[in-house]
């Protein structure tokens, strides 16, 4: 399949997401040609070169999300924060130097992660969860206080105290399926001569301890000795996970298709620099202890994340309960 040139790509715009009638959230975007449209075309062109092809499929995939409910909106995001996991790999393990791509990747029983990245000395999996928030914040915007993980007896004596009602419970049911659905896409590839790896992305919003506590939490995470999910009485242990790493990409991205200021200065589809002065917190690297194979530091480094539980920022730590005033 030929590579797209950047003009096929603004054809390709214009036939899946501008010719329709329908409402589309980023039309905006492309007909104004905006600084984001124009990043997003640029790193289409990229990944085309990378896995020809791939870029117009993107584009059909994004089009055919229309409309104006705001679950078409959540919809559009998710798409969008797979192309900015995928940008980071592709900046950061680059095609020229040897490592291929796979999009959408099929082995043994159809289930296919997100991308696959293969070099010489490994194989990596990754598959990118973006969940529905907008309802859950609406729901809890005046909550008073909020519940992070599942604690025995705390929902009731929380309740006792606020009110029921009034206390925003846990997500990690949210969590357990996107971990049940990476182990079910992981293992379903071959063993081969390298190891194989597999990596979770979780872009969540600003509260990145929504995520976290639910996975790496010591008294209830998923990824612990406290998980609850215990199918046949035993805990789950996702051997084909290395780990889950959690972002606030998703608040990031409605940010910048909003046209505000983007903390740490991103724009576009960028994944972000996180060691400098006024950048957001880290990505959090929940790491899974159960793992097959310990996946090398290499993707930690390049992805800038912080091992849970190390975070300085209390937005990305693990909690147990929040009062909120």
């Amino acid at each position: 399949m030929s590579q797209q040139t950047p003009k096929m790509i603004w054809k390709a715009i214009d036939e899946h997401i501008l010719k329709p009638v329908s409402e589309h959230f980023l039309r905006y975007h492309f007909t104004k040609r905006t600084d984001f449209a124009r990043r997003f075309v640029f790193f289409a062109y990229a990944l085309d070169k990378a896995v020809p092809g791939t870029a117009v499929k993107i584009i059909k995939k994004i089009g055919e999300i229309r409309g104006a409910e705001k679950e078409r909106y959540e919809q559009i995001v998710q798409a969008l924060c797979e192309l900015v996991i995928a940008k980071k790999f592709l900046e950061s393990f680059p095609h020229k130097n040897g490592y291929a791509y796979e999009w959408e990747p099929v082995d043994l029983n159809g289930n296919n992660p997100e991308f696959m990245i293969s070099c010489k000395k490994w194989r990596l999996l990754v598959e990118v969860k973006c969940p529905s928030l907008l309802e859950y914040e609406a729901k809890n915007r005046n909550a008073k206080g909020q519940v992070v993980g599942r604690f025995p007896h705390v929902k009731d004596i929380t309740e006792n105290l606020y009110g029921k009602g009034t206390i925003a419970l846990p997500l990690d049911n949210k969590i357990k399926d996107f971990l049940s659905s990476a182990e079910k896409k992981f293992s379903s590839f071959s063993e081969i001569t390298i190891p194989t790896y597999g990596l979770l992305f979780v872009c969540w919003g600003q509260r990145m301890f929504e995520a976290i506590t639910p996975i790496s939490n010591p008294g209830c995470g998923l990824l612990t000795d406290r998980s609850f999910n215990k199918p046949n009485g035993e805990i789950a242990k996702y051997p084909h996970v290395n780990g889950v790493i959690v972002t606030q990409h998703q608040f990031f991205l409605q940010e910048i298709l909003a046209e505000r200021r983007c903390p740490g200065k991103l724009q576009g589809l960028d994944y972000g620099e996180y060691w400098t002065w006024g950048s957001p917190p880290n990505p959090t690297f929940c790491r899974n202890p159960w793992a097959k194979n310990i996946s090398p530091n290499e993707f930690e480094t390049a992805l800038q994340t912080v091992p849970a539980g190390q975070s300085l920022d209390p937005i990305s730590q693990e909690m147990d309960f929040i009062h909120w005033l």
